[in-house]
């Protein structure tokens, strides 16, 4: 039986009032509502979950719908609003109506008698420049928190998320010696002068003491500078005399579990997100911001430091957790309902082999410093050479059975080298043994439901899978021409 493929389209018309557009491929009156039989081609569309280096699965998804209006009776779209908003594509056969794609409209374009939607996965709205703030550069000194134009006006102020170690502070007023760590309330726990910790002299109540009071000046230790102390407020610190050398400090926000630390991001993006407590089992984050950067960057560091994914369901919200084996099936395919099936690996490496060796980089510090004061002990002068340290599993038995087994790389941002140590045994358990990586083409009404992050069962006597496998679906084509999916599938 052919179906009709419809779509819905979320827009403001030109006086600002939402409606709801509705075309279909043919005629469709199966929910009471009146669609227009106007598209031409309801497009290909492309999506996958991101997961850094653990899945190799491109994540763009796009789309292009075509709708016809040869006689101009839709010229009346070029006064709506239809970028950014919300965009649903359904399959429909006799009773049968699946859900097939959540978007968002990117662009619309007039071509003769032809009108093009391009659509988008949801992610695009979090592919845009992450909320900051910049220095405003207006001090008069001596009195400001903004720097002046003439130093770090126009810069994006610097940020923590979960947790900095040794990070440079930017001067905000050099007159008054007061630096800023982040832009947002974090806990400023250590100062140090070329690698030497200050003396911490309190805190402040509000920006007007930070500026009104210095601290004290504290006392050379026999001829060993630093002498200066410090007080801190918020993500501001004030020393209490010039500083020697370096200045560098340590600082926690309020939350610094992986887990928390995304959905502050998140929430800072006007972006609604699920479940994150498997993030927050893996431990505390590092991440401080001081250049701009794209919402769906800073996810994407969080998921790889935790050997994680994310990705948006179809109601619009952030899912993400730690990659792990397939769960139980939504979804049985058989042999009878696959069009063609292909198996590209048999494990999880680069090299289609299974992975031997896990290296975790963990416990990162912003600035690394060679030049240091002579009271430094050789322990932190090793520790503030190096920017991370690095955390290894390796299983013998897979490298023994496979002489190529791969390695993987990850770049965290765990706090701890325990927690490198516990990341990297986890993915090694998960990436070690054998893991196919399957591309199968069926019809859509056969699995036109499936979503990215789902678990699929292939049943067929090809490739060994007469008993079944479960597989994650981390990708999915869908060709509307033809009314196929291609699914890229891995477990």
């Amino acid at each position: 039986m052919s179906g009709v493929w419809l779509l819905s389209l979320e827009a403001l018309d030109e006086k600002d009032v939402p409606v709801t557009l509705r075309f279909s491929t043919g005629q469709y009156h199966g929910d009471g509502q009146a669609w227009m039989p106007r598209m031409q081609q309801a497009g290909l569309y492309r999506a996958g979950l991101f997961a850094g280096d653990l899945l190799r699965v491109s994540r763009s998804g796009y789309g292009e719908t075509t709708l016809i209006n040869a006689d101009g009776a839709l010229n009346y779209l070029a006064g709506y609003a239809l970028d950014g908003r919300r965009a649903e594509l359904r399959y429909a056969t006799g009773s049968e109506v699946i859900d097939v794609l959540v978007g968002t409209v990117a662009r619309v374009s007039y071509q003769g008698r032809m009108i093009s939607l391009r659509l988008r996965d949801p992610i695009e709205t979090l592919q845009k420049p992450h909320p900051s703030t910049r220095y405003a550069g207006s001090n008069v000194l001596p009195d400001g928190l903004e720097g002046t134009d003439d130093d770090i006006g126009g810069t994006i102020k610097p940020r923590v998320y979960g947790q900095v170690r040794n990070a440079e502070p930017v001067q905000v007023n050099s007159a008054r010696l007061i630096y800023q760590v982040s832009d947002q309330d974090c806990r400023v726990s250590a100062v140090y002068d070329n690698g030497i910790p200050l003396a911490f002299d309190g805190d402040y109540s509000s920006t007007a003491e930070l500026q009104s009071t210095a601290p004290s000046q504290g006392q050379w230790s026999d001829w060993e500078p630093p002498a200066g102390k410090w007080r801190r407020y918020q993500g501001y610190i004030r020393l209490g005399s010039a500083p020697v050398g370096q200045i560098t400090c340590d600082a926690d926000a309020p939350v610094t579990n992986a887990g928390a630390v995304m959905a502050a991001v998140a929430a800072e993006a006007g972006a609604m997100i699920g479940d994150v407590s498997t993030l927050d089992a893996v431990g505390q984050l590092r991440l401080w911001v001081t250049d701009e950067v794209t919402t769906a960057d800073l996810l994407d560091r969080i998921a790889i430091s935790v050997g994680g994914y994310w990705r948006i369901d179809s109601s619009g919200e952030v899912q993400a957790g730690t990659l792990a084996v397939p769960d139980a099936p939504t979804l049985t395919l058989r042999d009878h309902q696959i069009i063609d099936i292909s198996r590209e690996a048999t494990g999880a490496g680069q090299n289609g082999l299974p992975v031997g060796r896990v290296l975790v980089e963990c416990d990162p510090i912003e600035r690394t410093q060679d030049s240091l004061a002579g009271g430094v002990s050789e322990a932190r002068r090793a520790r503030l050479s190096k920017a991370v340290r690095e955390a290894e599993a390796s299983d013998a038995s897979t490298l023994s059975r496979h002489p190529l087994a791969d390695d993987v790389q990850i770049a965290s941002r765990l706090a701890t080298r325990d927690q490198g140590k516990a990341l990297a045994s986890r993915v090694l358990s998960l990436l070690s043994p054998r893991r196919d990586v399957l591309t199968i083409t069926a019809r859509v009404q056969d699995a036109g439901g499936l979503a990215t992050g789902s678990t699929i069962r292939i049943v067929t006597p090809r490739l060994g899978y007469s008993s079944g496998r479960d597989l994650l679906v981390v990708g999915r084509e869908i060709d509307t021409s033809r009314n196929r999916q291609t699914l890229e599938l891995w477990g």
